[in-house]
């Protein structure tokens, strides 16, 4: 099995269990904060990743693919699932920053026709690409044309989720009175901010060559690993988490 695979099914299994089972949205009396909300949408976040990066896993995904009408519809089903993942995090830390216009465009209206078009995107290109066999990611197929619009429009699906995210984070990286807090928005913040350079820079991608291609990989890996670990830094917030009086109006990070 590949290592790099094998590398971010590890990482959202740890979000699953620090942040789905320790629940770190339970309510800070009164305050919008990253420590508050429910736990439904970081839960489903977390289950939809996991679920699009096992179906990448060549056993699973031969297996799956098998049972498709198309061949290689499991790669296509797994992009969805990252991308409802990515959306409902989207959404969750939206609320979390108390930022309006980041919800807005993360799931509000044109939330939802960017990921419509997206998704729609992603089956028209997966139709024009010549795979007669199953290939995880469609890598064996990786110089086709539509293949390659077909990752550039995951990757800039995330960056447009995560670029109304950045600015919030970095301010409560600043702000917030936890320095476990701070520390947490601050490797959220950074994480988006390397998807938002992969995305930008996948022209550079296209002409890497040889085991080149797997650091543009790995910064992917690294951006999920800043964003799993700052949240579980807020369950861990959540659970030492100084008493109110102490907290104050320093919660709110506008």
């Amino acid at each position: 099995m590949n290592l790099l695979s094998v590398v971010p099914v590890s990482l959202m299994l740890i979000l699953l269990g620090s942040l789905t089972f320790k629940r770190i949205n339970t309510p800070v009396l009164g305050h919008q904060h990253a420590l508050q909300g429910k736990a439904s949408s970081i839960a489903l976040s977390g289950i939809f990743l996991t679920l699009a990066y096992l179906l990448l896993l060549p056993p699973v995904y031969l297996a799956v693919d098998s049972l498709m009408p198309l061949t290689n519809a499991t790669d296509l089903v797994s992009k969805y699932f990252a991308l409802v993942a990515v959306a409902f995090l989207g959404g969750h830390l939206s609320r979390a920053y108390d930022s309006p216009s980041a919800r807005r465009w993360t799931v509000g209206e044109p939330g939802a026709i960017v990921l419509g078009i997206v998704a729609t995107g992603l089956l028209w290109t997966l139709l024009a690409t010549e795979a007669p066999s199953p290939s995880p990611q469609l890598l064996d197929y990786a110089t086709q044309p539509s293949v390659r619009l077909n990752t550039w429009l995951v990757l800039a699906y995330v960056a447009y989720i995560v670029f109304p995210l950045i600015k919030p984070a970095y301010k409560d990286a600043r702000r917030n009175p936890l320095k476990v807090g701070q520390l947490a928005s601050g490797l959220i913040a950074t994480g988006f901010a390397l998807s938002l350079i992969r995305a930008f820079t996948y022209p550079l991608e296209l002409g890497a060559t040889g085991d080149a291609i797997y650091v543009f990989m790995i910064v992917s890996y690294i951006s999920t690993a800043f964003v799993v670990i700052g949240l579980a830094l807020f369950a861990y917030a959540r659970k030492n988490r100084k008493p109110q009086t102490e907290l104050g109006s320093l919660l709110s990070i506008d």
